[in-house]
């Protein structure tokens, strides 16, 4: 997907406020939304379950970053894991030879699973948020807060 215009961007903002409340509204009462376009009334359904993807579109493109919408059982290489994790590929690959991350190889080279790699994402998240947690306990505990 190409970076989104001025144009886009603005349009995506505008949008996102107002898809937030839609979202609010029907995520815990609904199975559908039905939609209708004004111009010709063509009336069309998504299913709830997707419109946590469609706000995280609508984000990108108020943000001005490109989306790309990649299945959980869809395999990566380890240069698209490095990008999605935003290290380089030496680190990704040291985590696959580690047994961290688990992978398969397709001859020479090595897939990732992708939801394997949000489940590690997650993971060194929660550490992250553990240690930090941690830190501003022994700073608050020192009077250093």
């Amino acid at each position: 997907m190409a970076n989104p215009t001025t144009t886009d961007q603005d349009l995506a903002k505008r949008s996102l406020k107002s898809f937030r409340k839609l979202s609010k509204l029907y995520k815990n009462n609904a199975k559908s939304i039905e939609f209708a376009v004004a111009e010709d009334g063509t009336a069309f359904q998504l299913p709830v379950a997707a419109l946590d993807s469609i706000e995280t579109i609508l984000k990108n493109l108020a943000e001005g970053k490109s989306s790309e919408i990649i299945s959980e059982t869809q395999y990566m290489t380890t240069q698209q894991a490095a990008d999605y994790l935003d290290v380089s590929r030496p680190f990704v690959v040291r985590l696959l030879e580690s047994g961290k991350l688990p992978f398969k190889k397709v001859g020479r080279h090595r897939r990732v699973l992708f939801s394997e790699l949000k489940n590690y994402e997650e993971k060194q998240q929660q550490i992250a948020l553990q240690k930090l947690k941690k830190l501003t306990d022994e700073s608050q505990r020192l009077n250093l807060y």
